[in-house]
């Protein structure tokens, strides 16, 4: 008699087989074969067979079933083997031929020869114990709970089996059929990491190591992309274990290649690189030749070598590593590289007879340092792969050879995660007492100025024998008399990090040094335009052609249609530069250049061509930097240069970096006095625009206002009469604060007329967006709203971004305040879509926290908080101190709806501190109101009561209804809190009196606030 669960239920009595029929009843036999030798009780029955909700005849019918089995299963003595025993029934069989029984039988077995080192028995025992399976386990109960967990267990032990079987195959030597087996299995089971290992190490032994490496690198990614998840570090040891080729991978394996690679051996670990080796073998089997292209120390050899390494199994014929660094002789390359293979050969012969001793073979040469041979290299490449059919060629060099069919690798820099690691293992050799814990930052600094190049870093960290990581990233401005204390072995060209770049230096042809020293004045890349302009080669033509040979010999680096060099060979580049005696002349006409470049680019960033003169901008900060640093140096000789470049800047630091702008422009006016009226009249404009707080050009301030009327006058001495109402726009924006609200109505007015006379259609939008402003706060909401749709009429037909997207900020802004929470929603929506488009930071900081105010005012508590995330952020980013307090004012009324006072107290008062300092009254009033209601949530009388005398005050300098009838409703809560009813009444009167009038509803914060006074009263 057998039974088989291991797949659906097989009943074989005498060879014959018995079919029992009903689902219950093979569930019936199934429970008890699963519980063999032990009495099962019926309570416990009619649960597992009917889970819990048994009919009311179960029992009987569970009596039927039994009564069933016991006909179906007798022995030849008729006797049958389902029992009762008490109050349960059970089975008397053998427990062996139950086939999950005898399965587990088979695997202990197995496992028992493995111990003794009996490898074939263990395969035979694991191999029958696999065959027992027909399907899934318990397949006819497989939906009932009573089977769950022994199924999972059961198919667990039938995984772990066919992993033993494979690790069998492995120590037998039987490399294909395990790999065959987990690449099944893995096809299955993806995330099982002991199979992913297996499969590796099966690979790895047949000559297949760059696979192995693939298939840990996609296993990985599957991780990170489906789980979040690294592999185990027991995976990851073995990737590196494999990429390192550990002599105890070895294992049992084929016969070995007839020529053993002959590879220098490696006395440290690689770090990093993997996706770089994947590439390099996907590279090899795609072509004949692969170079690999980088400056002096980016780890060239050290990928080579790895890379040969770990695909030496597709190249049995042989491997060669052939050092090219020391050879001085171009005639002498094939001569070279005959004494590493072997072969007999002298100046005339050696080409020859190396083609000859190569043909036919699977053979891979690695030639190592190519770049001062590169000419005799390319001519013997080209020969040998023309002489043979499958003969590779890997080459290192810092530049191309240029010969037909070359793949070109770029080996980059180190990834910052990598580069630490490299930093932290080479600093732990030479001082393993040191903790590098605490120098996180140190090391990452030191591998970001050091560009991840692995020699940079390698000489970086055997400095830590002297002095700490922090010392180091300190001297690095140094960085050439610093990194001198390279390995004795290394090469000469190794030893220090100057040597590592004047290699390459000395490499170049004159006028190669030449243009290499001049682009040192270059700050974060260079067009090749500028350097044409700047670095005054003998024409445009001369210096396409020498900068194109600079970035074949990874000197420079060609990103689309800019260009850069690594921070180490610019501050060589420097080096020479000074040296040379060229530095004053070419830092001149640097600072020029971009003087020009900034001052053509100020018209274009008003209009449609906004967009592309910021991105171009932006791409040379780096550059116009450095050109202010120069003039400001120079102002005595050349005043107007410095001051007339920051003028230029004045726009374009007000949409992004406001404070840099108020900081070049205020240092650059006081150091040139005696400049020409036009030009301090542009920077003291573009200095008007930089101290508007939180980036808003209808922000009143007061020195703002002192900049704006200082340059009319002096546009006004001038004759500029378009620039001068430009000013008076600015200065009129004083009456959004109040004052003589009808003379600055009557100054836009004016302006807007000089501006329309002159056609300028862009300082016409500008002055219906500063009337929309002044009336928006002290007029007529809807006639505000009106003309602002106007402002955004005239910003939309010229295409300017900046235009468009700060108008529908403040049109946003009248919504919200006139309680079109809808409309404010949807407008604000279209501004911080605009000012994300066109990287406009202080528009996009605006828009978000004030697209948080609204979706707040709706009710919608969790979006609001997400809008006061971002634009705090952006905030943060820009270092404005009024955009920062404005968004926690916004969280404060968030924190104060989700009645937590405590936390809304803290957010009003932090926004309180900083707007005092940059002088933003609104906000100051808001948050100390906002301060206030907090306290008197908490019934805090005393403080409240101090908050609201400071609120009254400033609102004593400031016009705004809005505002003042929010602080008449605090008050009333005060009063209400203090038992004065009458006050009370009063109060309340007079802020429905200046709403009514201003077309200021309540918010819903506001509304709940009123609401609970009147409710107590």
């Amino acid at each position: 008699m057998e039974f088989g669960v291991l797949g659906p239920l097989t009943i074989r009595i005498d060879a014959k087989t018995v079919d029992l029929g009903a689902l219950k009843q093979r569930a019936l036999l199934i429970h008890l074969l699963l519980r063999v030798g032990e009495t099962v009780s019926v309570d416990r029955l009619v649960d597992a067979l009917w889970e819990h909700d048994p009919p009311p005849q179960a029992r009987a019918t569970l009596r039927s079933y039994v009564s069933s089995l016991r006909r179906a299963l007798v022995t030849a003595g008729k006797e049958s083997v389902v029992v009762t025993q008490g109050s349960g029934y059970g089975l008397q069989v053998d427990a062996d031929a139950i086939d999950a029984v005898r399965f587990e039988r088979l695997v202990g077995a197995a496992r028992t020869h493995l111990s003794a080192g009996e490898l074939d028995p263990a395969l035979a025992a694991v191999d029958e114990a696999l065959g027992l399976w027909r399907g899934e386990a318990l397949a006819d109960v497989a939906d009932l709970a009573f089977a769950t967990g022994e199924r999972t267990r059961l198919e667990e032990l039938r995984l772990s089996a066919q992993e033993d079987r494979i690790d069998l195959l492995l120590a037998l030597g039987r490399h294909g059929e395990a790999v065959g087996s987990a690449e099944a299995l893995t096809a299955t089971e993806p995330l099982r990491e002991r199979v992913r290992g297996q499969l590796m190490l099966g690979l790895y032994r047949s000559g297949r190591a760059p696979d192995a490496l693939t298939v840990f690198a996609r296993h990985r990614e599957s991780l990170v992309d489906e789980l979040g998840l690294d592999p185990s570090p027991q995976l990851q040891d073995l990737a590196h274990r494999i990429l390192n080729q550990a002599g105890d991978l070895e294992g049992a394996r084929p016969a070995r290649s007839p020529v053993d690679p002959q590879l220098p051996s490696r006395l440290t670990s690689i770090v990093g690189r993997q996706t770089e080796l994947e590439r390099l073998a996907e590279f090899l089997s795609r072509s004949r030749l692969v170079s690999l292209i980088g400056p002096g120390g980016a780890g060239k050899t050290t990928l080579a070598v790895a890379g040969a390494r770990a695909c030496a199994g597709d190249h049995p014929d042989g491997v060669w590593f052939v050092p090219l660094a020391a050879e001085s002789d171009p005639a002498r390359v094939a001569v070279a590289v005959a004494d590493v293979i072997g072969v007999p050969g002298d100046l005339e012969t050696a080409d020859r007879l190396l083609a000859a001793r190569l043909a036919g073979r699977r053979a891979l040469l690695v030639l190592d340092n190519c770049e001062h041979l590169a000419d005799a290299c390319a001519r013997l490449v080209e020969h040998l792969l023309h002489g043979t059919d499958d003969v590779k060629v890997l080459v290192t060099s810092r530049e191309a050879l240029g010969v037909p069919g070359e793949l070109q690798m770029s080996v980059p820099p180190l990834s910052a995660g990598d580069a630490a690691g490299l930093f932290a293992e080479r600093a732990a050799a030479v001082r393993p007492d040191l903790p590098l814990e605490g120098y996180a930052a140190d090391i990452a600094r030191i591998c970001d100025r050091l560009d991840g190049m692995p020699l940079a870093i390698e000489l970086a960290a055997a400095r830590v024998r002297a002095i700490t990581p922090s010392e180091i990233a300190a001297r690095l401005d140094d960085r050439f008399g610093l990194l001198t204390t390279g390995a004795r072995t290394a090469e000469a060209r190794h030893r220090t990090l100057r040597d590592v770049v004047e290699w390459s230096h000395e490499l170049l042809a004159p006028d190669e040094q030449a243009l290499f020293r001049r682009l040192a004045v270059f700050r974060g890349g260079w067009t090749l335009p500028a350097a044409e302009a700047v670095c005054d080669a003998d024409g445009p033509g001369e210096v396409l052609d020498v900068l194109g040979r600079l970035v074949e010999r990874s000197l420079v680096v060609a990103q689309g249609d800019r260009f850069t060099m690594l921070e180490t060979i610019l501050a060589y580049a420097a080096e020479r530069l000074d040296a040379s005696g060229e530095g004053p002349a070419f830092r001149r006409a640097h600072s020029m250049y971009f003087a020009d470049m900034a001052q053509s680019a100020e018209p274009e960033l008003r209009g449609k061509d906004q967009a592309g003169a910021l991105a171009a901008l932006r791409r040379d900060d780096q550059n116009l930097r450095a050109a202010l640093v120069w003039a400001r140096d120079h102002v005595a000789m050349e005043p107007a240069v410095g001051l007339g470049l920051a003028a230029s800047l004045g726009w374009y630091w007000y949409v992004g970096r406001q404070v840099d702008g108020r900081t070049e422009l205020s240092s650059m006016l006081a150091a040139t006095p005696s400049a020409p009226d036009h030009v301090r009249a542009r920077a003291l404009q573009a200095l008007s625009l930089s101290l508007r707080p939180g980036g808003c050009i209808v922000h009143a301030h007061t020195a703002a206002a002192d900049a704006a009327h200082a340059s009319a006058v002096l546009f006004d001495r001038v004759g500029d009469r378009s620039r001068a109402a430009l000013s008076r726009l600015l200065l009129a924006v004083e009456g959004v604060d109040g004052g003589d609200v009808p003379a600055h109505l009557d100054a836009v007015a004016a302006a807007r007329h000089v501006l329309d006379v002159e056609q300028d259609r862009w300082g016409v939008a500008l002055a219906d967006f500063v009337e929309m402003e002044i009336r928006l706060h002290q007029v007529d909401v809807a006639e505000a709203l009106e003309i602002g749709r106007r402002a955004a009429a005239g910003f939309d037909a010229l295409g300017d971004p900046w235009g468009r997207s700060a108008v529908r900020l403040h049109l946003g802004i009248g919504l919200r305040l006139a309680g079109d929470l809808e409309h404010a929603v949807l407008v604000l929506g279209d501004a911080v879509r605009i000012s994300r488009d066109t990287s406009l930071d202080n528009n996009l900081a605006r828009s978000l926290q004030e697209l948080g105010d609204a979706v707040l005012g709706r009710g919608q508590f969790e979006e609001a908080a997400r809008w006061f995330d971002e634009a705090g952020a952006v905030a943060e980013e820009l270092g404005d101190g009024l955009l920062q307090a404005l968004v926690l004012a916004g969280r404060g009324d968030l924190a104060r709806l989700r009645e937590d006072p405590t936390t809304a107290n803290a957010h009003y008062l932090r926004a309180q501190a900083s707007l005092v300092e940059v002088e933003g009254p609104r906000g100051v009033v808001r948050a100390v109101l906002g301060a206030a209601a907090a306290s008197l949530d908490v019934a805090d009388t005393s403080t409240a009561g101090r908050q609201l005398e400071t609120a009254s005050m400033v609102m004593e300098k400031l016009n705004d209804a809005g505002l003042g009838a929010s602080v008449l409703e605090q008050r009333a809560r005060l009063a209400a809190a203090l038992g004065n009813p009458e006050a009370v009444a009063g109060l309340l009167g007079e802020a429905d009196v200046l709403r009514m009038a201003h077309s200021r509803p309540r918010t819903a914060l506001e509304q709940r606030d009123v609401d609970s006074v009147t409710d107590a009263v």
